[in-house]
């Protein structure tokens, strides 16, 4: 057993402009867990591209606000009380359209997508 506090994570942001941040809480750590948790916070109008997870089931869970998940054929708003499940194959986009900030909670199993996160740079505010 661990216990993860804030000097302990991985703060980052994929390359482009108006993008996610990605707290990286456990996982993708040589020697780390064989699951990850992230925390996501998506700006107003924020979006990220199709994309798939490394090999990762992921699920989604909103603390505060909404997301719009799409796979290019089906969407779906996920909200706070609900949660997303995206399987390894899968490939989704993410955006917050709505008029607030969004935050969510990713788990990852295995952690080979929070392996990932860790690889993104770190984010640089102007």
């Amino acid at each position: 057993m661990e216990l993860r506090t804030a000097k302990d994570v991985v703060v980052r942001r994929p390359p482009g402009e108006n993008m996610p941040t990605v707290t990286v809480v456990a996982g993708g750590e040589e020697d780390g867990p064989g699951v990850g948790l992230a925390r996501v916070r998506v700006p107003v109008g924020a979006s990220m591209p199709a994309h798939r997870h490394n090999g990762s089931d992921v699920i989604i869970t909103p603390v505060a606000g909404q997301v719009s998940i799409s796979d290019g054929s089906t969407s779906i708003d996920v909200t706070v009380g609900a949660s997303a499940v995206i399987r390894k194959h899968e490939k989704v986009s993410l955006r917050n359209s709505s008029d607030e900030p969004a935050e969510f909670i990713v788990s990852a199993g295995p952690a080979d997508f929070i392996a990932g996160i860790r690889q993104w740079p770190e984010p640089v505010d102007n």
